[in-house]
């Protein structure tokens, strides 16, 4: 919330400064966080919550910090 405030406030300054650049200025950051969010984060299209754990666990980086015990909750 505190970053949204941020650029709210200083939408109107920078428009006036930098014109039709400014949107070429946001656009550079989704071109930027496109490839972040397709390499570090996994699909996760009609998968429910409590099978969460496995997709993150099976992914390339995040599999690494979730320990094997975490696989076993709920399992009676």
């Amino acid at each position: 919330m505190f970053f949204t405030f941020i650029i709210a406030q200083l939408f109107l300054d920078m428009l006036c400064h930098m014109k039709f650049r400014l949107f070429y200025f946001f656009a550079s950051f989704v071109i930027i966080m496109t490839p972040f969010i397709w390499l570090f984060f996994p699909e996760t299209k009609n998968v429910p919550i409590k099978e969460m754990i496995f997709v993150w666990k099976m992914h390339w980086l995040w599999g690494k910090f979730i320990p094997d015990e975490t696989l076993h909750v709920g399992v009676a």
